[in-house]
This record gives structure tokens, sequence and C-alpha cells, in this order.
């Protein structure tokens, strides 16, 4: 099964988790944690949605890449849409309780449980298991020659992270490296900030589509 790994825990957990203005000053409170950093999470996390194109650089370790590009779409609370075009077609959708992936050329759809089947990190999030206390900002380069500032943040135990912020405090680069040196590295751009329609994250198999059900047997 081909499975693309969503690797942007924080900036789902930015759009999707309960934030609060006193959690942001914990933020605010760290060295390397500006007033344009906690500006635009606080800016992010007040927003009901947001739709955004993406495009996806994958480095591996072997020295090997996979370009991948689409649209993502979020909608508080817990709502997702994951729509990839290229290499090939893709969807991860999510309304709230079911969550699916679908690939049209394998004529196949899978029931989810959770995300913990794409990326660890991600449920915690959307689930609010992480709060602002559990953020740390670790590194920060604010002389990007394309002029994005970037701050390497970390939450809990999870692996480092590196968000881009344009100077008006839009999140448009996300990149991460696992623990095997693979580099994961997503573009944002074109984005409204306008919450998408609720029928955006509604998905129904299509007739003739293999349904297969990877849901716990004690998940319902």
């Amino acid at each position: 099964m081909r499975r693309i790994s969503i690797t942007i825990a924080l900036f789902v957990w930015v759009f999707l988790s309960p934030l609060h203005a006193a959690e942001v000053v914990e933020v605010k409170s760290a060295p390397l944690a500006d007033e344009l950093f906690v500006q635009s999470i606080k800016r992010l996390s007040e927003l009901p949605g947001f739709q955004c194109q993406f495009d996806q650089l994958m480095r591996f370790s072997d020295g090997g890449s996979q370009q991948y590009s689409g649209e993502v779409a979020m909608l508080k609370p817990k709502r997702f849409r994951w729509s990839y075009t290229l290499p090939y077609e893709q969807l991860y959708v999510g309304d709230g309780s079911v969550i699916w992936h679908y690939e049209p050329d394998l004529m196949q759809a899978e029931r989810l449980n959770d995300l913990d089947q794409v990326d660890p990190a991600v449920m915690k999030l959307l689930d609010g298991r992480v709060s602002l206390k559990d953020l740390d900002v670790l590194d920060s380069d604010k002389k990007s020659k394309s002029g994005i500032n970037r701050y390497q943040v970390r939450i809990g135990d999870s692996p480092e992270v590196w968000l881009g912020f344009d100077n008006k405090g839009d999140l448009v680069s996300v990149e991460r490296i696992d623990m095997l040196g693979n580099s994961n590295q997503m573009t944002l751009s074109g984005c409204s900030y306008v919450a998408p329609s609720t029928n955006l994250f509604s998905f129904t198999p299509p007739e003739g589509v293999d349904r297969i059900d990877l849901r716990s047997a004690n998940s319902e």
C-alpha cells in the first residue's frame, strides 16, 4: 500500500487544537519566540479554517527524492482534507468522526481508526492532547535568502520541525528531518483564510471501489 506520511503535525495543531491567549504568553516568554512568531501562532489559532495549495519535497538519506503537490484544507473542529494530485491522486479526508484514505488508481478506499496510521504526532494534536506549554522554540533563522522567518520547534518528544513565516505572519513552509535523515519539506501558496464549506470534508467511496476497514476491533 502506498502511503504518504503527513508531516505537518504542528501545522495541523495550529489550526485544529484549542488555543487560548493565556497559553500564547507562555510561548512569548521563550527567548527565541519573538513577536512575529507569537503573533503568527496566535493569529493562526484564531482562524476557523483555511485552504492552500502545497508542494512537498521529500529527500531521502540514500540520495533519492520525490515531489508531491496538491491542496490542503482544514476546518475546526477536526475536519481536514489532503488532496494529492502529483505524482498520483490520493485523498485523506476527515469530517471530525470518520477518516478515509482514497486511492483512485487502486480503486481502494480505507476507513482509518485515526491518524496514528499516518503520523503518530498528528492524532495527538488533533485530539488536543498538546498545549502550548509543550512547545519549545529551539532555534531561529531570520536571515534566509528567501525572506522567510524560520523557527525550529519541538512538541513534547516529537522530532523537531522548522516553521517558516513570511513578514505578514503567514505560515508558508514546514520542514522536518526524521531519525533516518530523510527530509520532508512542504511549502504553501495561494492560501485562503476563509472557512471552507463543510461539504468539502464529506466523502463517500465511489461505486465499485474496494472498501477496507482498518479500524481496530474496539474502536466502535
